[in-house]
């Protein structure tokens, strides 16, 4: 599937990603219970390996680091070392080779911001060699997306680039500019978001929609299963927002195209709706009473009028991630008679109607929540999950899950190892959307 590479905007309102130690988490048990999984911290740490490189003299050690490049050479770098032990945890060290000596090189994780675990982030030179490094020892099954940034002392220019050490990249398939890298210690996953082999895709068409409500336009993107043309039934449907983050990283039509090719799902069309811009995502998608009846009395027509969509509630899914999932959740809420289904990812829950004076002094209100808790019970199938390490979306998805339970909804909800991150989205979209179709 030829990956839709507009320049469409992103916003994320992020969570604070500082972890508690106090909480304790996972999904819905057998029994009906909440059980929620333990978080673990994250530590500064020396990587055995290089340990035993610094005790070398400097001819061994430049053998050894050229020997360690190429023993990895096919599975690439972090470099993962197991403790007996460290049960549950892993050393990870981020490995560059830069020749000139003349950067300061550190890294980035997506969706952390100041991720006080992490320190500075720099990587160290291995003296008397090409080789910088940074050890961590970290959680057995974390998922992350990250950059390399350089600063070079003499010119002063930085620049930013995806791990060259690491194959594993988002999106999926050829290295771009735009590419991040991917550390992934749950291998034991299905990657459903990589392209198949089965040449059997679907397409997608890109659409222009005026709202007179809102007097404003935007870019809808259509994916069409790839029978679609075949055939005149009418086709399930999910909703998204965000079209970049969905079409490109967390990859949503190799997701389809393999669901659909191994008969995991039936076939099925994906409507993805962006914002006009930066500043109108920030405004319509959390909460917004206008933007819900833009979507219901505009959106939905518009769509349905050139496509054989279905009208059944139960085949009908609205979903999205961060402020999309809340959009989401808020508007099948609202209208229960239109959309049966629920995908939220990192549901940015917290928010209240407004923000509090001054924009970042955020207050969390969880709103929805409440409304959950106090309104008639709707007839609503979700799906929520968020990060062990993304504390707002956690602590308000978690209230949320008590809630539905509470009111007898039928849900499901993952708790992955990671931050508010699309590496961790692009894993858990394939068992979302097969446990809303089941």
């Amino acid at each position: 599937m030829k990956k839709v590479l507009s320049q469409l905007t992103i916003l994320f309102i992020l969570s604070s990603c500082t972890p508690d130690n106090n909480t304790q988490s996972n999904r819905k048990s057998d029994d009906d219970s909440l059980t929620f999984r333990q978080v673990n911290n994250i530590f500064n740490a020396s990587s055995p390996t290089i340990a035993e490189f610094k005790k070398l003299t400097k001819a061994d050690r430049v053998k050894a680091v050229n020997n360690l490049l190429d023993r990895h050479q096919e599975k690439g770098f972090p470099l993962i070392e197991q403790d007996s032990l460290l049960d549950g945890y892993v050393y990870v060290t981020f490995v560059h080779i830069d020749s000139t000596h003349q950067n300061d090189i550190t890294f980035n994780v997506f969706g952390i911001y100041d991720e006080y675990r992490f320190g500075d982030k720099k990587l160290y030179r291995l003296a008397s060699t090409d080789l910088y490094y940074r050890t961590y020892i970290v959680p057995d099954d974390l998922c992350f997306s990250y950059r390399l940034y350089y600063a070079n002392r003499v010119t002063g220019k930085k620049s930013k680039m995806s791990d060259p050490l690491n194959p594993n990249l988002i999106p999926s398939g050829e290295r771009k500019d735009m590419s991040w890298s991917a550390l992934d210690l749950r291998t034991n996953e299905d990657s459903w978001y990589v392209e198949g082999n089965h040449h059997q895709s679907g397409t997608i068409d890109t659409l222009k929609l005026e709202s007179k409500l809102l007097s404003n336009s935007r870019n809808i993107y259509v994916y069409l299963p790839p029978e679609y043309n075949t055939s005149k039934e009418k086709y399930p449907v999910i909703y998204l927002f965000d079209p970049y983050i969905y079409l490109n990283l967390v990859e949503v039509p190799n997701v389809l195209d393999n669901l659909i090719y191994q008969q995991e799902i039936d076939p099925m069309i994906a409507v993805f709706i962006d914002n006009p811009s930066q500043s109108a995502r920030s405004k319509e998608l959390p909460l917004n009473a206008q933007f819900k009846d833009f979507f219901v009395t505009e959106l939905l027509p518009f769509i349905k009028d050139r496509y054989h969509i279905t009208d059944l509630v139960d085949e009908t899914i609205i979903g999205g991630i961060s402020y999309g999932g809340l959009a989401a959740t808020y508007i099948a809420f609202e209208h229960p008679d239109v959309f049966g289904k629920v995908l939220s990812q990192s549901g940015s829950f917290w928010r209240d109607t407004t923000l509090t004076d001054g924009g970042e002094d955020w207050i969390r209100g969880d709103y929805l929540t409440k409304q959950f808790q106090i309104q008639e019970k709707r007839d609503l199938k979700l799906y929520l999950d968020w990060g062990l390490q993304e504390n707002w979306c956690k602590a308000s998805g978690r209230r949320l899950v008590q809630v539905l339970k509470d009111r007898n909804y039928e849900f499901t909800f993952t708790e992955f190892n990671g931050w508010h991150d699309w590496s961790n989205s692009r894993k858990t979209f394939p068992d979302a959307l097969r446990y809303l179709l089941e």
